[in-house]
C-alpha cells in the first residue's frame, strides 16, 4: 500500500489507498483503490501512457464521481 500511495503521489494528492488482500490466500486481489483530493490530480494519472509499479504494469480505471448522497441511496 505505501508503495502504491508513494508512486501515485507524483500525481497529486494521494487521500485514500486501499489494496484489500484475499483473506484465504493472504495475497492482495490483484486491484486497489485510489482516492485523489482533486479531480486535476486524477487528470494527471491518466495523463500518462503507462505505468509500471515494481516491474509489473498496471491498468487503470476510472470510476464515476458518485456524491455520497448517492452511495447513502443506492445502500438503502
Amino acid at each position: 500500500t505505501e508503495e502504491l500511495k508513494e508512486y501515485f503521489s507524483q500525481f497529486g494528492s494521494v487521500r485514500m489507498c486501499q489494496l484489500p488482500f484475499d483473506k484465504d490466500t493472504g495475497f492482495h486481489r490483484r486491484y486497489c483503490w485510489i482516492k485523489f483530493s482533486t479531480q486535476q490530480d486524477v487528470q494527471n494519472v491518466f495523463q500518462k501512457d503507462s505505468h509500471i509499479l515494481e516491474g509489473a504494469k498496471l491498468t487503470l480505471k476510472q470510476q464515476p464521481h458518485r456524491r455520497r448522497s448517492q452511495r447513502r441511496n443506492q445502500s438503502e
